[in-house]
């Protein structure tokens, strides 16, 4: 389901597909070759969010902009995602940013303020506290996440062989 909200509309790209039982609300735009599969809730009310291209928000995730208080008054964080990411089954991001060809496990949450930088993969079930720079080319994994190790050359080629796979699916639904 697309839905306004305060007069704006998601903009999706005409190569992208979201799920019919996905919900993309408001201020949101999902970039070519995206995917947003179903369960998946994008609330783009608070501040925008921005998904660019081949990027699959997989079943169940929840993007959503963080409204962050300092007394009485609330600060808004958008919520940032690359190209060639995936967002996994269950995942929260709120109010954050996930640069290019990244992978956030199923289960993780990754909160307000929080920069995963290019290539790094947050392992399921992590949970990336506000504020936290996650490393270039680096996994994390944990209750509060935590460096594991660098991720490998081959694993990094996989981030967008998995991307491009999940945009060609998302092709074979778009029929």
């Amino acid at each position: 389901m697309l839905a306004k909200f305060r007069g704006k509309r998601p903009r999706v790209h005409g190569t992208a597909f979201v799920h019919p039982g996905a919900t993309v609300i408001g201020d949101v735009t999902i970039g070519a070759h995206s995917s947003v599969w179903p369960g998946a809730v994008v609330r783009g009310d608070f501040a925008d969010i921005k998904i660019g291209r081949y990027t699959c928000v997989q079943d169940n995730a929840v993007i959503h902009p963080a409204d962050v208080y300092h007394g009485k008054k609330a600060r808004y964080l958008p919520v940032r995602i690359g190209n060639y990411v995936i967002v996994g089954h269950n995942t929260l991001l709120h109010g954050c940013t996930i640069e290019d060809n990244c992978v956030v496990g199923g289960g993780a949450i990754v909160f307000n303020g929080v920069t995963v930088r290019e290539g790094s993969l947050i392992g399921m079930g992590a949970v990336v506290l506000g504020g936290v720079e996650v490393p270039s080319h680096t996994i994390v994994v944990g209750i509060p996440a935590r460096p594991l190790r660098a991720l490998r050359d081959e694993e990094f080629k996989r981030i967008r062989v998995q991307a491009e796979n999940y945009a060609g699916l998302a092709r074979r639904y778009k029929v």
